[in-house]
């Protein structure tokens, strides 16, 4: 009688820590993929102007692909200028 209550317990304790590590390892499916700007107008494709302003930084500009937004944060310093994968 013991053995089969102290597998039944392991076996319940493993199936509930089974599920809050598949929960951690996934990634919100709102979050966008950020990638590196570039500063220097691309000679060849189809590329987007990105412009912003921060405060203490003034007016900053960037460039991104076609299909990428633009993602700017004053929050940091230096500012961070990426484009998002939508």
């Amino acid at each position: 009688m013991r053995l089969p209550a102290l597998s039944l317990l392991l076996l319940v304790w493993a199936g509930a820590a089974l599920p809050a590590h598949a929960e951690a390892a996934r990634a919100a499916p709102d979050e966008r993929t950020l990638t590196d700007a570039v500063f220097v107008r691309p000679l060849y494709g189809v590329y987007r102007h990105c412009g912003g302003a921060c405060l203490k930084s003034g007016s900053l500009t960037w460039y991104c692909f076609q299909k990428q937004s633009c993602y700017l944060s004053c929050a940091t310093a230096p500012p961070l200028m990426k484009c998002a994968i939508p």
